[in-house]
């Protein structure tokens, strides 16, 4: 079970996606922006996912962008569109992590995808619904 307090820091994250219309999802907040570039390319939900510091422990520089590249490469084969973000902590000292924002993927996928990398959550989203916190260990 994860503790308490990372649960926390992950609902207090700004998940930043950049791209040609930049937007930051939250924890349990809509997106009309994010609804908008889900809408452009046709998708209907989303997934946010890191391959950063696997179970959020520190790792190198390097082996994160290594890491990172891989699970672009596998997004990239599944989904609709991959749009690169940075995970930004509002709790505790994290620096920011590189993220990507998975258009039009599988929610059983991304989960696949997240465990793979070793992460403990992802976000999940849905046009017209609050972004959520998946657990994956849940």
């Amino acid at each position: 079970m994860l503790d308490h307090s990372l649960i926390e820091a992950y609902r207090a994250t700004d998940y930043r996606v950049h791209g040609d219309t930049p937007f930051t999802l939250r924890i349990e907040q809509t997106c009309t922006a994010c609804d908008a570039v889900l809408d452009a390319y046709g998708a209907t939900n989303a997934a946010y996912l890191t391959a950063w510091n696997p179970f959020s422990q520190p790792n190198t520089d390097v082996m994160n962008a290594s890491a990172q590249e891989k699970l672009a490469a596998d997004l990239s084969a599944i989904s609709l569109a991959v749009i690169r973000g940075e995970g930004v902590g509002q709790i505790g000292d994290w620096p920011p992590e590189q993220s990507l924002f998975a258009l039009g993927i599988n929610r059983d996928k991304a989960l696949g995808l997240a465990k793979q990398y070793g992460q403990n959550a992802f976000v999940w989203i849905e046009r017209g619904q609050p972004a959520e916190l998946v657990l994956c260990s849940a």
